[in-house]
């Protein structure tokens, strides 16, 4: 078969147009010549449907016959007798040579496989009018014709449909090229226009408002201009110009007063509506202007520029850098290691076996390089539960609380955001960092600690500074005698902490069957001395008479195992009762 004549007689690009091979052109003038022949031949036979024309056999060999009405599409065609008159067949021989077919969506498909329907055969020879009833969602769109093989929508450059490229009762031009329905042009799509138009006015707006900037930055004003219609009160500005005082407005060129109208962002909103015709632009409003601003010399600023209310704030901010970073920005030469301010602790009324309240303070960090920790509020923090950021959040670093032992509470923070928190532990040294608690939270300070008793209660207290007072004291030994005499003797105290050094306050006794000497209680940190002549070391006085008992109240500092010395100048009985303890939390 020829080439179409759409394909020998086409356009071409307007600066090189195409040119027709008269060798094509005359096939296809043969083949027209010779359909027509064939068609007007034989009377011009046409049927409505091909069962018609089965049924007519009365006619020579080589007649040809047109079935242009058939519900089937592919029984439509040209068709050409086999065998003689009355007996024989019918044999399809083309298409029908339309130069164009429309076909039909009805819907039956879905957006993206439509399904489309046309009175005659669908062929490459032919053009396709196609129109689609509902737009495509994703890509590919492909159309089954007639319930044939489906086939991809392309554009005329070889693309796929792009996702709602396709639009309802968009009508399509097309032609079948293989596996695919080529387009006669490139997809234009009323989504892709849209969006483009949409963009080109976006950025005609960022253009102005980018040279508005501009104008700002270069220290030159900005003029705005509108058009009064005395309803309208509100307008929207190009720029924000900081504050009302950044602008000056003019209605028909009289001056307004700054009180007359407010400035939020790029809203200028006018108490009363400017006259005006809404069409002239009588309203100017000028903005910006070049502000001198001073830069303070080279460390000039000192204590007394800075607003005192905002030190908390100040100090938050500072306490993400180092000690290098901060001495080397504020001469800080010395002084804030060991640095503690409030952060009393005390047991939180709702819950005081497991709940420990702490008030807002600040302390440096330990070890290498202390930042400033200020916590800026009270926080509460839960000891039977697993440490979790904020208040009424759990507490416990690791694990679960101890029982009979002690909870060692730590000042917390994160320096890369200045999160200040508390955490509990049963370490007198150091927090576990990195299960509950994040790594990101490298600074600590060790702040107090609380006793538990067997099952886990904290034991009440009274914290007055670096002072802790026991609701109810703790006696040594259950209670029970501590035997002691002329050799030293240590003994662990249950009423301090261990793991860090404390001066127990203790109320101390002692009796013995000798009434002139006294007893002992001394440091580990001291050296064991003779008690000497005339009793001068005893600290718990003798008795006056035989197993009298002599008391005395005694601060004596602990060793890191919570433990003093004890010796006395005969044997006797010592019984120590532990009020509390002195704790410098870190202190240098």
């Amino acid at each position: 078969m020829p080439l179409s004549a759409a394909e020998i007689w086409s356009d071409g690009p307007a600066g090189a147009p195409t040119q027709p091979d008269k060798q094509e052109i005359r096939e296809w003038g043969t083949w027209v010549e010779s359909t027509i022949q064939a068609f007007t031949s034989s009377g011009g036979l046409l049927y409505e449907t091909r069962a018609d024309l089965y049924a007519d056999l009365a006619h020579d060999a080589n007649a040809f016959a047109w079935v242009l009405g058939d519900p089937v599409a592919g029984n439509n065609g040209v068709y050409q007798k086999i065998g003689d008159s009355g007996a024989g067949y019918w044999r399809r021989a083309g298409d029908l040579p339309f130069s164009f077919i429309i076909a039909t969506d009805s819907g039956a498909g879905t957006p993206d496989a439509i399904k489309a329907t046309s009175p005659i055969p669908v062929s490459a020879s032919a053009l396709v009018v196609l129109k689609v009833s509902q737009a495509n969602v994703s890509s590919p769109v492909t159309v089954s014709f007639n319930d044939g093989t489906p086939v991809t929508i392309k554009t005329n450059s070889g693309n796929n449909i792009a996702p709602a490229g396709l639009v309802a009762n968009m009508v399509l031009f097309g032609f079948l090229d293989g596996a695919s329905y080529r387009l006669i042009s490139d997809q234009v799509s009323s989504a892709v226009v849209a969006a483009a138009e949409g963009f080109a006015a976006d950025a005609e707006a960022f253009r102005d408002q980018a040279a508005d900037y501009a104008a700002l930055a270069l220290n030159d004003k900005v003029l705005n201009t509108f058009a009064g219609n005395g309803t309208t009160t509100v307008f929207t500005l190009s720029v924000p110009p900081g504050s009302r005082a950044n602008t000056d407005i003019n209605i028909d060129g009289v001056y307004q007063l700054k009180s007359s109208y407010t400035v939020s962002g790029t809203t200028l909103t006018f108490t009363e509506a400017p006259p005006g015709d809404g069409v002239t632009n009588n309203i100017e409003v000028s903005m910006g202007g070049k502000i001198n601003v001073g830069t303070p010399g080279s460390e000039t600023v000192n204590a007394d520029k800075i607003d005192g209310s905002d030190i908390t704030a100040i100090r938050t901010k500072l306490s993400v850098y180092s000690k290098a970073q901060v001495d080397s920005l504020v001469a800080v030469t010395g002084g804030i290691a060991g640095h503690i301010f409030g952060l009393t602790g005390s047991n939180n009324s709702f819950d005081v076996p497991n709940d420990m309240d702490f008030a807002a303070g600040e302390a440096a960090s330990s070890g290498a390089s202390p930042v400033v920790m200020a916590l800026a509020s009270t926080l509460t923090k839960r000891s039977d539960a697993v440490w979790a950021v904020g208040n009424n959040n759990g507490a416990m670093d690791v694990g679960t609380k101890p029982t009979s032992s002690w909870l060692h509470w730590y000042l917390i923070m994160r320096p890369d955001t200045g999160v200040v928190d508390v955490c509990c532990s049963a370490s007198p040294t150091a927090p576990s960092i990195g299960t509950n608690i994040p790594a990101a939270y490298t600074k600590y300070r060790h702040i107090r600690c609380t006793k538990t008793d067997s099952s886990g209660n904290i034991l009440a207290d009274s914290q007055d500074g670096d002072e802790f007072l026991f609701l109810n004291g703790v006696k040594e030994n259950s209670g029970s005698a501590i035997a002691t005499g002329t050799t030293a003797a240590l003994i662990t105290l249950g009423g301090v902490p261990p793991g860090i050094k404390t001066r127990a306050i203790l109320n101390a006794s002692f009796s013995s069957a000798t009434d002139t000497v006294g007893a002992f209680i001394s440091s580990p940190d001291e050296a064991d001395q003779a008690l000497g002549t005339g009793n001068a070391l005893f600290n718990i006085p003798n008795m006056q008479n035989v197993s009298e008992v002599s008391s005395a109240g005694l601060e004596i500092r602990t060793n890191t195992s919570g433990q003093v010395r004890h010796k006395a100048g005969a044997s006797g009985s010592l019984y120590l009762f532990t009020r509390g303890y002195i704790y410098r939390r870190g202190r240098l």
